[in-house]
């Protein structure tokens, strides 16, 4: 089992390589020099600099801060709050966002072309890729990187444990209780991957993405991981064992079972999914080997 683990972390090591500095393959696609293009989401943005093509982005949200280069782009408001104005005078020839009937219906109005890209699942986000990179004229690098990431999927899929462990997706809760508590169902890109890896969403029956429970329901199930995703929580390390410890009220598995996220990536459903699936598949092998 020790030699396993030894090939997990080595490879793991090799694919984040891959998720971060990918190999573009194929012939470079001619695209418009001049082409200018307005990202409405962090997971268009992130896609678009994951296909080397930020020199067409002249517009993104307050919430693109990946990679750090974003920053030298223009900020045109958030997902609830667009600034009209200044993409009106950053006059794109496309429009990417979130699918919102209301947001394209004004920017239409405008007279912009929008095109709506989804997240929800990983087919989703696969889909996206090509549909961006189609977009940009960039169809062979779109369908590399999405090469890329199926090859780490496929990785970790193979490495699944004999038995999964069920587990709870937590997306929101108050701090230092559990109360609101907050969760992601199947047929979301994080239940995917933590499926995908051997492990099985305790709430998998629900028929919503996304759903609130109360103790009664939590206490219904048979669950042997939290994992919980709070981006906006800054943890010092008492802190996060606090949090951790929260659980233990509900008489849970020891507070080793309970991995509380808050980098980004983890809410951001683009080209980073390698990141998580590398992650909850390491999870499922240290937890799976220390049951033995």
């Amino acid at each position: 089992m020790r030699n396993t683990c030894v090939k997990l972390t080595f490879f793991n090591l090799v694919f984040i390589m891959i998720a971060i500095f990918p190999v573009s393959g194929g012939k470079a696609q001619s695209v418009k020099s001049d082409f200018k293009v307005v990202s409405l989401s962090p997971h268009i943005t992130e896609i678009i600099y994951r296909l080397k093509a930020d020199q067409f982005l002249v517009g993104r949200t307050d919430f693109c801060n990946f990679p750090p280069a974003t920053s030298k782009i223009e900020k045109v408001g958030g997902y609830l709050n667009i600034d009209y104005e200044k993409i009106v005078a950053l006059h794109p020839d496309i429009v990417f966002q979130f699918p919102n009937d209301e947001n394209r219906r004004k920017l239409e109005s405008l007279g912009f072309r929008v095109v709506s890209v989804p997240n929800e699942t990983i087919q989703d986000i696969l889909n996206s890729i090509r549909l961006i990179g189609n977009q940009l004229g960039l169809d062979e690098r779109a369908e590399q990187v999405v090469q890329d990431i199926t090859d780490t999927l496929n990785f970790v899929s193979n490495l699944k444990p004999d038995r999964p462990l069920s587990a709870l997706l937590v997306i929101g809760r108050q701090p230092e209780s559990l109360a609101h508590l907050y969760l992601a169902g199947a047929s979301t890109y994080l239940s995917e991957l933590w499926s995908l890896c051997g492990g099985e969403n305790a709430f998998s029956d629900v028929p919503h993405r996304y759903f609130s429970v109360n103790l009664e329901d939590i206490l219904s199930r048979h669950i042997e991981v939290v994992l919980e995703f709070h981006p906006d929580w800054e943890l010092t390390p008492d802190r996060m064992q606090s949090e951790k410890r929260v659980w233990t009220t509900l008489a849970f598995p020891d507070k080793n079972r309970v991995f509380i996220f808050t980098e980004q990536y983890f809410v951001i459903p683009g080209p980073r999914i390698t990141l998580i699936a590398l992650e909850f598949s390491h999870i499922i092998h240290q937890l799976s080997a220390g049951s033995k």
